[in-house]
């Protein structure tokens, strides 16, 4: 079963270093994976329309079109990392163009859209390592390896020898991804692979 110390432990397996048994461990290999390991589980997963993070929602109206700006402004859903696209719910084959803005006074992030009743396809943030999926699991390892890599080992050739292997690892997962189904859950908006 995944965890925070498995994906940790691979990762350092690729860098030649000693396996740890928690983050929170008094060593160099802890603090420099513990400080990477966020920032790169959520690039890792906004660079693929990773399946078991795939989400879809229909969005909450903030404002409609005004006079001066013919958009209508939705909120940006709060476990969304990526927009993947945007459509109308009397559209769902058509994609409709989205702006992403920060509001200042409202303080939150909004979509600016022409979609009436607008739903929005997303990758959510999953921190709950069980429900990654393999090749997932070992792209996320080998970007956090190839992060820390100059920092526990100072080489340089094996941090673009690991950069190399990422690159190759997440197109073999893209493809992998695309040939499986997933179904959207209503109760939770989430998608499961069918089997």
């Amino acid at each position: 079963m995944n965890s925070q110390t498995s994906i940790c432990n691979l990762a350092l397996a690729y860098l030649g270093q000693p396996a740890i048994s928690s983050l929170d461990q008094d060593n160099e290999q802890a603090r420099w994976l513990k400080l990477f390991y966020n920032p790169v589980r959520d690039e890792v997963l906004r660079t693929h329309d990773w399946g078991f993070a795939a989400a879809q929602k229909a969005l909450t109206l903030i404002q409609p079109p005004t006079s001066s700006q013919g958009e209508f402004l939705y909120k940006y859903p709060a476990d969304a990392l990526f927009i993947r696209c945007v459509f109308s719910q009397n559209a769902p084959q058509t994609p409709v163009p989205f702006e992403q803005r920060f509001d200042a006074d409202r303080n939150m992030r909004l979509l600016s859209t022409p979609a009436v009743r607008a739903v929005a396809r997303y990758t959510r943030r999953i921190t709950d390592e069980t429900q990654y999926d393999p090749a997932f699991v070992k792209c996320f390892a080998l970007a956090l390896a190839c992060d820390c890599a100059l920092a526990l080992t100072g080489d340089v050739d094996l941090s673009a020898r690991l950069q190399q292997k990422y690159t190759l690892c997440l197109e073999e997962a893209r493809r992998t991804n695309m040939t499986e189904t997933w179904v959207r859950s209503p109760q939770t908006d989430a998608f499961s692979e069918v089997r």
